[in-house]
């Protein structure tokens, strides 16, 4: 007999049936009863094996898990190469640690591209018991069927196009932006640049429109040569200042919407013959802790790291208890948390030089 036939007799899914006789998963006592009188009536000798008793360790906390587990929780991030992605792993690891719960960490590249290892990794809804995915590309097919399998899923920093019932947790892109605009022109600077990054992901559209709308609503131009988009690289960073230098039309201020693409810049600055902040005011966005020790320090919108880990973790405990319910009546719809920016003043901005007077 297979685990199907065991699932289709006691008339639930394939999954809650496999996790359930893991010791995975908590079910209804009903359910649980169903799902036993078919192991029993087809002779099912599989995973039962298994199976324990789940009970709460003595003397543990609101977050402590059971000593059989809810299975293994996977974060995707896109690279390791940014240091917001890295220190958002290590918060939710540390979060994770905490609460005994089982954290693997999948790279998925930042489009998506390394399928070899994370396909088989989100498919498996035998091994996972949920998934935090903070990734690059909008329209990820293996998060869509993850989320149909049944797995607990919870989305961060990047929204997604697909229309999934899941929770999550971002920032206040658009009002970060705004406000580090608006602080760029309260130093008296008029022409402003941003640098942006992809122009697909929902970061970029928001961090743009702030731009944009601050601008607008101190009645200055919106210069579409001010604005270049670009991968959130160093590399990338760097390349910029022949689009920004041009004569007549270089802005004496730029808002980046990446710290790590803010660091290039600040390393080519000297090769350009540009000084910051005296002739290139730079407002970066992360808050990465090098930018601290950059010479000029960096001035920056800080990403709450820790309040970011601490949300998805949390909505990823309570998407597991919803299923561990198996209750289809108890599902609660996904909730979306929006936490602020915080815009931290460094060196790297000051007002605009004023122009040398003509002889």
């Amino acid at each position: 007999m297979t685990l199907t036939q065991v699932a289709q007799h006691a008339g639930v899914s394939t999954s809650t049936a496999s996790r359930y006789l893991r010791g995975q998963l908590n079910v209804q006592p009903e359910t649980a009863a169903r799902i036993d009188a078919a192991v029993a009536a087809l002779d099912y000798r599989g995973a039962t094996a298994n199976r324990g008793v789940r009970t709460a360790r003595p003397g543990a906390g609101p977050h402590a898990r059971t000593d059989a587990g809810q299975g293994v929780v996977a974060l995707v991030v896109p690279d390791f190469t940014n240091p917001f992605f890295t220190t958002l792993a290590e918060e939710c690891a540390d979060l994770a640690a905490s609460r005994q719960i089982p954290l693997v960490v999948a790279v998925s590249g930042k489009h998506g591209e390394r399928d070899g290892g994370l396909s088989p990794l989100i498919g498996g809804s035998d091994v996972l018991g949920g998934l935090i995915y903070l990734g690059m590309s909008r329209t990820d097919e293996r998060l869509a069927r993850a989320v149909e399998d049944g797995l607990p899923v919870v989305v961060i920093d990047e929204e997604i196009d697909l229309d999934l019932a899941v929770d999550t947790v971002t920032v206040d892109n658009y009002g970060g932006a705004y406000q580090a605009t608006r602080y760029l022109i309260q130093q008296g600077h008029r022409r402003i640049a941003h640098v942006a990054g992809p122009p697909e992901l929902s970061t970029t559209q928001e961090r743009k429109r702030g731009y944009v709308d601050a601008l607008t609503d101190a009645g200055l131009t919106v210069d579409p040569e001010l604005v270049r988009h670009g991968p959130y690289t160093e590399q990338f960073g760097a390349s910029t200042f022949p689009y920004l230098t041009r004569p007549g039309n270089a802005p004496t201020a730029v808002f980046v919407g990446s710290d790590i693409v803010a660091v290039g810049m600040l390393g080519a600055a000297e090769l350009h013959g540009i000084r910051i902040p005296e002739d290139l005011s730079v407002v970066g966005c992360d808050g990465i802790r090098i930018g601290q020790w950059l010479r000029p320090q960096l001035t920056t919108l800080e990403q709450p790291v820790a309040a970011l880990a601490l949300a998805a973790v949390d909505a990823l405990e309570r998407a597991m208890a919803r299923r561990g319910a198996d209750a289809p009546d108890d599902v609660a719809e996904p909730a979306r948390t929006v936490l602020p920016l915080h815009l931290v003043i460094r060196g790297s901005v000051a007002p605009p030089s004023a122009p040398p007077t003509p002889r």
